[in-house]
């Protein structure tokens, strides 16, 4: 299953929003926010999130389990490891 760890901050919250609307189940973590997949693969549109590049870019400081297919200004593709 696909992971992320996301910093539990305001400034996140509409990357969360955006994992939930997804699919994803979103658990507090500690200090972080853990979203995971029942799929193989999900996929995050920047634009849905309305963040900054900056933040953007930022989400995936937490780590993830899983593997990165793409991830650029618009489009966070990750997918779960073989």
């Amino acid at each position: 299953m696909p992971t992320l760890y996301i910093l539990n901050s305001p400034e996140f919250e509409p990357i969360v929003d955006t994992a939930r609307a997804a699919g994803m189940d979103v658990r507090v973590a500690g200090d972080y926010l853990e979203a995971t997949s029942a799929h193989r693969e999900v996929v995050l549109s920047r634009a849905h999130t309305g963040v900054r590049p900056s933040i953007w870019f930022a989400a995936l400081t937490g780590g993830l389990d899983g593997h990165i297919v793409r991830f650029d200004h618009d489009e966070l593709c990750i997918a779960e490891n073989d």
